[in-house]
Formats: C-alpha cells, structure tokens, sequence
C-alpha cells in the first residue's frame, strides 16, 4: 500500500490486528473498490475486441427460397420449346471472408481510444483505492483516539477515587469539613458520566471502522497502535506539482481528452473511402441448367458511405465535447490545488497544536503533582487539587486527540498528492 510506507507497526506476541491487516480486509470487502474492478476489466474486454477489427470478418448466409410458378426461357423463334429456367423452390448458400485493406483510419482510432479508456479507469481504480485507504487509516486514529481517551477517563476515575477517599480520612481525623467530601462524591459523579461518554465515542468509533473493512468490532477492539514516521515536508509549490502529476482523475481527465480527439478522427474517416478483398464460396441451385451449383470467387472493391452531413455534424459536437473537458481538466487541477492547499494547512495546524498540547500537558503533570503534596499538607483545598486534576485530564485528553489529529492530517496531505512523498 503505498500509503503504509511510512508507518512503523509495534511488534505483539498475542494475536492483534495491525493497520496492515485492517487496510487489506477494507479493500477487499469494498463494494465501490470492487465496482472500479469491474470497470476496469470492462474497458480491458473492449480493447480487446476493438484490436479484433483488424482481424477478416467471415460470413455465413444459406436461404430458402418458394415462388408462385416456375419460370421458364421462351425461344419459339427457334422452334424450340420453352426451357425452364429456375426452380419454383431453390436453395442458396454463401460463405467467406472480407478483409478491408484501409478503412480511413477508423480501426486505429477505435483502438486508441479503448486504449485510453483502460488507462483512465485505472487511473479511476488507483484514485479510489487511496481515497478508501485514507478514510480507513483515519477511521483507524479514530479509534486509537478514542481509545486513549477512555484510558485517560480511567486515570481521572482512579483520581478522584483517591482523592475522595484521602478526604473522608481527613474528615473523620476533623481535618476537613464535610463539603470536601461531597465536593469529591459530586466530581466522581461527573466523571463517570464523562466515562460513560467516553465509552460510547469509542463503541462509535468501532462501528464506523468496522462498516468500512468489514471487520467485527470485537476483532477491531485487539488493533495495534502505530507510530509514524514523518518526511520534511517540500515546499507547497513541489507539493501543487507533484500532486498535478500522480492523481488519478486529473489522469483520467487527461486520458478523456485525447479519447476526444480520436474521436473526430474516427469521425472524418466516415468520409474516405474503404478498400476491401472479399472472397467466397457462392452455392445456389435456382437454374437448373447451370452447373457448376458452386463456385468460388474473389473481389476486390472500394466503397464510400456516409449520410449527407451527419459525419460533419458529429465532428463538431466531438470538437465542443473535448472543449468541455479541457475546461473540466483546468477545474479539477484548481481543485486538486486547493485541497492540497487546505491539507497543507490544516497539517502544519495541527502540528502546531500537538507542540502546544505536550507543553500544556507536561505542566498539568507538574502542576498536579504539586497540588497534590499541598493538599495533602493542607495547603491548598480540595477545590484547587480537583482543579489540578481537572487541567491534568484536559491536557491529557488533548494530547491523546492532538496527536491523532496530527496523524491523520498527515495522510490526508498524502492523498491530496496522490501518494508518498
């Protein structure tokens, strides 16, 4: 996948699903990936018959065939009686072979064109194909993410259990007053509800994995994490041609256009003339006084066949048709630069917001701690230490939803440029 170059997956012993693993059931079991499959084979299939046109075409006809009467031959002049000169019922058979020599171009164009086709449904196939890797991957961060979060609500729940139970054994010493233990029973309250919360994000974040690869939440819920390796990034103006030059369906734009163009070729051909050799085997017993029944022959011949200015008219509407795509081709460039812009942006965003979310998190710790000794001397009330703890959960939740954020940035910069960097 080539998406997964960059990532780094932590080694387990027991049995666990890697984004490997996940990513390769996703695009096996995905029906619109499987689709884009279909199609391509379909535009193979036509290639194929399209280069079979160079190839004779063989014909075979037989007939049956009931008049009225007979027909008969009078030459009385001669004192001769008349002479039958077909049957009343006959039987006519022919078969052969016509090969055309030159046809204006139209089989060359024919060919290129089905060429393209493939080429352009490949181009389809491989833009879908990153497209679902990129939702997988961060369907994938959503789940770890929310995951993390549920551990950090567990550490936050462990806490205030501590911390009530330290202020019922300063209440019952007549340390404290009873407000400290039930501002504590009232904090343990709010955090279990915020577990609660938390455990549906992550039962949500499952469902979502699981209907785009297939895969059960239960085996979903044993998924590694992973650790990824970042490049430097290029400049935006590398990134813009880069992504100009790999994504699929400006490839596919591309492909249309010229498919266009031999497509008025085909259609100015209808206007020269086809050149031909024809043989075959022509039976027929309708004479009765002729023989051989069967003969054999050989033609060669030109023909010229078209409909007034229908060809004409054909052509101008391929002209105005490769128009608009050339002017479909310049939107989907534009578009392909923005998104490739707003990627860039929102990654250097969110990394931005993960060097924030450390440092704030790193301080919370420190913070915490501290408060924690205070409390414990009876410098500080139970309201600062559940502040501290508070912060300490944010900074911890931020970081675990930062970080992921970051990740998923980071791919979705990868699939606006159509792959690595």
């Amino acid at each position: 996948m080539r998406l997964l170059v960059a990532l780094l997956f932590t080694v387990s012993f027991s049995f666990s699903l890697t984004l490997k693993d996940v990513l390769g059931e996703a695009l096996k079991n995905n029906p619109e990936l499987k689709a884009q499959e279909s199609t391509v084979a379909s535009a193979r299939y036509s290639l194929k018959a399209d280069m079979n046109l160079y190839f004779p075409t063989f014909f075979l006809n037989t007939s049956q065939s009931w008049f009225s009467q007979k027909q008969r031959m009078d030459i009385s002049i001669f004192s001769i009686p008349p002479i039958e000169s077909t049957k009343q019922s006959y039987k006519r058979f022919n078969a052969g072979f016509r090969e055309i020599l030159y046809d204006g171009g139209t089989r060359e164009a024919k060919i290129d064109i089905s060429r393209l086709e493939v080429k352009a449904q490949e181009s389809l196939y491989e833009e879908k194909k990153l497209e679902i890797e990129t939702d997988v991957i961060k369907a994938y961060m959503d789940v770890l993410s929310s995951r993390e979060v549920v551990e950090v609500r567990r550490k936050q729940l462990q806490a205030v259990e501590s911390q009530l139970k330290r202020a019922e054994a300063f209440y019952r010493e007549g340390i404290v007053a009873i407000t400290d233990v039930l501002q504590a029973q009232v904090r343990l309250a709010e955090v279990q509800r915020d577990m609660r919360d938390s455990e549906g994000n992550y039962r949500v974040a499952l469902a979502g994995l699981s209907k785009l690869t297939g895969v059960s939440e239960k085996e979903l819920e044993s998924i590694e994490p992973v650790k990824v390796e970042m490049r430097d990034l290029p400049s935006l103006e590398e990134l813009y041609s880069i992504a100009l030059q790999r994504r699929g369906i400006l490839a596919a734009y591309k492909e249309r256009v010229f498919q266009a163009k031999r497509s008025k070729d085909v259609e100015i051909s209808r206007y020269l003339p086809k050149f031909f050799l024809q043989a075959e085997y022509i039976y027929s017993d309708q004479n009765p006084i002729l023989t051989p029944k069967g003969v054999y022959g050989v033609s060669a011949g030109l023909s010229v066949e078209f409909q007034s200015l229908e060809p004409y008219y054909r052509l101008l509407s391929r002209e105005e048709e490769e128009r608009g795509i050339q002017f479909k081709l310049k939107d989907a460039e534009s578009l392909v630069k923005l998104e490739v812009k707003r990627a860039y942006e929102n990654f250097l965003t969110s990394k931005d917001n993960l060097q924030v979310a450390e440092s704030a998190l790193r301080y919370a710790e420190e913070y915490y701690k501290l408060s924690e000794e205070q409390y414990k001397n009876q410098i500080i009330s139970l309201t600062d230490l559940l502040i501290a703890e508070a912060s300490l959960t944010k900074a911890r939740k931020d970081r675990a939803t930062t970080y992921y954020e970051y990740i998923k940035a980071y791919f979705e910069l990868l699939r606006a440029i159509g792959g690595k960097l």
